[in-house]
């Protein structure tokens, strides 16, 4: 049962500073080489400290054995600071316990950085263990048999406790690599999320830039420099265009959640610009629009330039949509709530397209992003409201946002 233990207690030293380093990195999820082998360095000390303060020899003609565990380790780490000063370390306990035989104890941890040195490019970690293991079994059966002759019990207890070391020395090594692999995989995945993140802002921002880009575009083909009611009326809508522009800018700047900045605003009176603004996307598809707003003043409270970047964008996606003649708009009030609806007479969605519209990605555009409808349906969001399709093939697709109203006005 002693040797039951005495086992059990090595394990406890090698596994326990070798945990906290996993666990380390694992917590501060990072990889960086300085950080890493500093830390690492404290958990090899630290387990040699722990042996040497808590082990006990499992036989008493041998020599703490478990204390070679972190030497390899270091190798496996390829951490010649570390190597060095653990060997040395190593090396000195074992001359104390054969103290006339010091030069073999030398040579042998010399042969142990040799056969580092031969494969340290592509090291494999199994064979190390296999032949450190050997060597050390040698080792101390020569120093043994040096001091005190051949005696049978003595090299069977030898060739025990080398194949022990061998088994825990596997172990070990084995935990390390294989926490380790998890945490990288887990780091590459996280790595792969953030470049989506990024490719996403990208995106976003290219997406819905060409909205306001494509209304200045149209009205400085109509803009004549020589018309003063040409600039009277269609700079002011460039100007709205450009600033709206500049806050997308913003928010990619950000890279971050989009920034809602509310206060109340007349929804019908926003729903109106709109439509001024893209009229001339209506012409060009030769879509006929038709509309059905109240004249009542309602009021949200709400983000203007946000609430219009959606409403542009549902009217567009509607314009390209297949086969559509004609878009209608209009709006109900009901229950606090105001309902703006958005009908074409396209080809409609069928119920997978209809059940993905909202995912980021998707898209049925040869040259779309699958941006729009996600970016949209999270503005809503933030307005406390719902964005929701319905659509039936063949027949139409109906946009419908409801938006709480402000009570207030």
């Amino acid at each position: 049962m002693d040797k039951i233990n005495i086992i059990l207690l090595d394990v406890n030293n090698i596994i326990l500073p070798l945990s906290l380093y996993l666990l380390y990195t694992a917590y501060s999820k990072t990889f960086d080489k300085k950080e890493n082998e500093l830390v690492f360095v404290i958990a090899i000390f630290t387990m040699i400290y722990m042996i040497f303060k808590f082990a006990k020899p499992l036989f008493p003609a041998v020599p703490l054995i478990m204390i070679n565990i972190p030497l390899v380790l270091a190798y496996l780490k390829k951490s010649n600071m570390t190597i060095l000063f653990a060997s040395i370390l190593i090396a000195g306990y074992y001359c104390t316990f054969y103290k006339s035989l010091y030069l073999l104890i030398i040579l042998e941890y010399i042969i142990y950085y040799l056969l580092y040195l031969k494969d340290a490019k592509k090291l494999n970690i199994n064979k190390f263990i296999l032949e450190f293991c050997l060597i050390k079994m040698a080792s101390l059966l020569i120093l043994n048999i040096t001091l005190n002759g051949f005696i049978l019990n003595e090299s069977l207890e030898i060739i025990l406790i080398s194949l022990i070391l061998f088994v825990l020395t596997t172990g070990a090594v084995f935990l390390h690599t294989r926490v380790e692999d998890v945490l990288k995989l887990h780091m590459s995945l996280k790595e792969i999320e953030h470049d989506k993140e990024i490719k996403s802002s990208l995106f976003q921002i290219t997406h819905e830039i060409k909205n306001p880009i494509a209304v200045c575009k149209g009205y400085l083909d109509m803009f004549d420099v020589n018309n003063k009611e040409h600039a009277k009326k269609y700079i002011p809508i460039l100007k709205e265009e450009i600033d709206r522009t500049l806050l997308l800018l913003e928010d990619f700047l950000a890279m971050n959640k989009i920034k809602i900045t509310k206060e109340p605003l007349d929804i019908n009176l926003l729903l109106e610009e709109v439509i001024n603004n893209t009229k001339l996307l209506f012409n060009s598809y030769k879509i006929k629009l038709e509309t059905d707003l109240k004249d009542d003043e309602i009021y949200i409270n709400g983000d203007y330039n946000r609430l219009v970047q959606v409403f542009i964008n549902l009217l567009k996606n509607s314009c390209e949509a297949s086969n559509v003649s004609k878009i209608k708009i209009w709006s109900k009030v009901s229950n606090d709530q105001i309902k703006i609806y958005i009908e074409d007479n396209g080809l409609g969605m069928d119920k997978e397209t209809l059940s993905k519209i909202k995912e980021p990605f998707y898209t049925t555009k040869a040259r779309g992003t699958g941006l729009g409808v996600s970016l949209s349906d999270e503005i809503i969001s933030a307005h406390c409201g719902v964005l929701n399709y319905s659509s039936k093939p063949g027949k139409y697709t109906l946009a419908t946002v409801i938006l709480p109203i402000e009570k207030a006005y």
